[in-house]
């Protein structure tokens, strides 16, 4: 079997649009914003500061952020010239992201509490889209991507972060999500993405890969309890660098990468 033909069969294994959609699962999970941006301090900062390295070089004008949660990874970009448009399935994440807008860019900031899969936009183009944290719970990813590139002007850019779930430090993720699980079931079965699948649906959906940050938050259970989610974001940053200097970048499975719509 080739490396191309085994690709193809992971690509297939995905999750697809014809089983019913898992929207009302995860909005239900994601009501809890509180809860959620606390556990996610880590990978917000990082999220965030990628995100303003690559809109520095890109200067977008449009700019569609899919999954916005509080909005604060986004309306960093707010500014004269530019139009923001924040989506999220969960009420509470659109209701924090309202209140968190400048008061000088209200009016070119729409929030839209929708779920990005069957949202419609009057043929509008974006500069720049975001996807933080959103592949995971997709129903299908291919169609996500498609519809992402169908958004995008030529040579526009999407930011997209993803778990490499079968690298080695997301394999013990999976051991101790497992090991919570017996105790409390999840609510929804999110997509466990490898980077070679995701790399060949990039491919299939016309995006050329720019660059890419890699990182990875210690996978010790009860290691927040220790260092506090400011402290372990400054030795993560220490040990991986940044977007513009990525050290030790096999280690991480947290991907956020640039790609360009050819």
């Amino acid at each position: 079997m080739s490396a191309e033909t085994s690709l193809d069969q992971a690509a297939n294994s995905l999750p697809q649009t014809g089983r019913a959609t898992n929207s009302g699962n995860v909005r239900h999970v994601f009501e809890d914003t509180s809860k959620y941006l606390k556990r996610r301090h880590v990978d917000v900062r990082f999220r965030t500061d990628t995100v303003a390295a690559h809109a520095a070089e890109i200067l977008p004008h449009r700019i569609l952020d899919i999954g916005c949660g509080d909005g604060s990874i986004s309306l960093q970009l707010a500014g004269p010239g530019r139009r923001l448009t924040l989506m999220d399935i969960s009420s509470s994440m659109v209701a924090t992201a309202t209140t968190n807008i400048p008061a000088g860019s209200v009016a070119d900031v729409c929030v839209r509490r929708e779920d990005f899969a069957v949202a419609t936009f009057d043929q509008e183009l974006f500069d720049l889209i975001l996807s933080l944290g959103v592949m995971a719970h997709v129903d299908s990813p291919d169609e996500f991507l498609n519809k992402a590139r169908s958004l995008l002007r030529p040579g526009g850019s999407l930011v997209l972060e993803f778990t490499d779930a079968f690298h080695v430090v997301g394999k013990i993720g999976r051991v101790w999500s497992w090991a919570r699980e017996l105790f409390a079931p999840a609510k929804y079965a999110t997509n466990k993405l490898s980077y070679e699948q995701v790399a060949k649906l990039l491919e299939n959906n016309r995006f050329r890969i720019v660059s890419t940050f890699r990182y990875s938050r210690v996978p010790i259970p009860g290691f927040n309890a220790i260092v506090s989610h400011p402290k372990e974001y400054d030795l993560m940053k220490a040990f991986f660098g940044s977007a513009k200097r990525n050290r030790n970048a096999w280690l991480g499975n947290e991907y956020i990468m640039r790609l360009v719509a050819e």
